[in-house]
């Protein structure tokens, strides 16, 4: 009977020896997953926007640049002898030159920024497509063009990634809207632009930037053809302009 007890001591000590062992194997995994999926916060930049001392806010547009796959995404209409070195790298180091030379306060990219049909990831092109811009560390913000939702993203998906990258200062649609209110669209939103630091116009809105998403294809009595501006869109577009009227009118007569 002793003998017996011992054996089964000692079959419980070599099962609790082995479930310890994979305990800690498996943890250990969890913290390497762990450590290479760290969770990392948004990078923001100086904010509000501002013009300069010397009185200007040169702004920086990008359109069209139709970004694939990086290296692996060929260039269209260049001559043959150029297309084997041409890719989606050229447009990254025309875009970082273009940084480096302006020296821009702001970075507006204005649709086509990557070309769905040529990605198999949406959200490895635009982190590719904006690259030199967030690694700028300026502020920037874009809109949508046609091409933009062809890949693994629609328009509110594309949008709110967008949103979240570094230095972006885009929006899916207006912070401030009511409830009752429907725009059309994803990409809709406005932007202001204050007074030098230090100036008396350091806490007033000099410039007002507005951001529209013109969609993407629509059908109209059985044609297919591109999107256009839609009328609710106007709607908040024009109430906004007239709120900023309004409040520019008062605080020049306040002042």
């Amino acid at each position: 009977m002793a003998e017996i007890l011992k054996l089964s001591l000692l079959y419980l000590t070599s099962i609790f020896a082995f479930l310890h062992f994979l305990h800690n194997q498996i943890s250990q995994q969890l913290l390497i997953t762990h450590d290479n999926h760290k969770v990392r916060l948004k990078k923001n930049p100086d904010l509000p926007l501002r013009f300069r001392h010397d009185g200007a806010f040169k702004i920086l547009q990008v359109a069209d640049m139709h970004y694939g796959m990086g290296m692996i995404t060929r260039c269209r209409d260049v001559m043959s002898c150029e297309f084997e070195f041409c890719s989606d790298l050229n447009t990254t180091r025309f875009l970082r030159r273009m940084i480096e030379d302006e020296k821009p306060n702001f970075i507006a990219f204005t649709g086509d920024n990557i070309f769905g049909t040529s990605t198999t990831d949406a959200a490895e092109s635009l982190i590719k497509a904006f690259g030199p811009a967030m690694e700028s560390g300026l502020p920037w913000a874009a809109v949508l063009g046609n091409h933009d939702q062809e890949s693994t993203m629609n328009r509110e998906e594309l949008m709110y990634f967008i949103s979240l990258m570094d230095y972006s200062v885009a929006q899916t649609n207006p912070a401030k809207v009511s409830m009752t209110e429907n725009i059309d669209g994803f990409g809709n939103y406005d932007l202001n632009v204050y007074g030098p630091l230090g100036s008396h116009l350091a806490n007033s809105s000099l410039l007002n930037l507005f951001f529209l998403d013109s969609g993407d294809r629509e059908i109209v009595q059985g044609v297919r053809t591109y999107g256009w501006i839609k009328e609710s869109q106007l709607r908040w577009l024009h109430r906004v302009s007239e709120g900023l009227q309004v409040w520019k009118t008062e605080f020049s007569c306040s002042n």
